[in-house]
């Protein structure tokens, strides 16, 4: 099974979000971005192919983190 988490904005927050479906929301993206790595991380633990990824914008959708590619906790 394939898990792509997304952070995007909805509205003044940043949230992430799994198969179209909003996890949870944050003030910050820098959270939002820490939130999904953590559950991307476990999900890769548990034998998903994980990723993170961040849209900015409606069409653009960038890789921040995958699981076993990316070191986790990720440094800066």
């Amino acid at each position: 099974m394939h898990s792509d988490f997304h952070v995007v904005r909805k509205g003044m927050e940043w949230a992430v979000s799994l198969h179209g479906l909003i996890l949870e929301a944050f003030a910050n993206q820098r959270d939002a971005l820490n939130r999904a790595v953590d559950a991307a991380h476990q999900a890769g633990m548990n034998g998903h192919r994980a990723q993170v990824l961040l849209v900015e914008a409606p069409s653009d959708a960038r890789t921040h983190w995958v699981f076993g590619h990316h070191p986790y906790p990720p440094t800066a």
